[in-house]
Order: C-alpha cells, then sequence, then structure tokens
C-alpha cells in the first residue's frame, strides 16, 4: 500500500489502501482502494501473468470507467 502514490480516486479522497479483509484482518491476496463513491482492487491472476482489476462505482457509468483508468494507471507505476 505504501507504493501507491495517488491520494484521489476518481476526484475523490482515498480514504483506505487494504491488503487484510476488514472483518476477519485475512489477506486478500491484493490490494483494495477505497473512496467514498466507489473501489477498485487489485490482485494476481492465477493462470496468466496480468493483474485483474475489479471495479465498482456507487455514481453512475462515467464515474466507474474514470476509477477503472486510474486504477490501470496505478497498476502500471507499481509493475
Amino acid at each position: 500500500p505504501e507504493d501507491i502514490q495517488a491520494s484521489t480516486l476518481a476526484g475523490e479522497s482515498i480514504e483506505a489502501i487494504l491488503t487484510n479483509a476488514p472483518g476477519n484482518n485475512a489477506k486478500i491476496g491484493g490490494l483494495k482502494v477505497v473512496a467514498q463513491n466507489g473501489w477498485f482492487a487489485l490482485r494476481p491472476s492465477g493462470t496468466e501473468p496480468i493483474y485483474k482489476v475489479y471495479a465498482e462505482s456507487f455514481i453512475d457509468e462515467a464515474h466507474l470507467k474514470q476509477i477503472q483508468e486510474e486504477a490501470q494507471a496505478i497498476v502500471k507505476s507499481l509493475f
């Protein structure tokens, strides 16, 4: 998480960068970046040499696209 330089996600402050589940503190096998109205998670594929991005917006499709684009930029900056 400390390698992520971004402080915002789709125009909102990043509230949390998680590598463990909030409920039971189990490792999530990647990381999750959370803002007020959306989030994305990154995890390595188990079958290909790629990272998978999962994302959700609580606003609309355009906001989701912005989250996805910023997530991809973060992946590129990390790897």
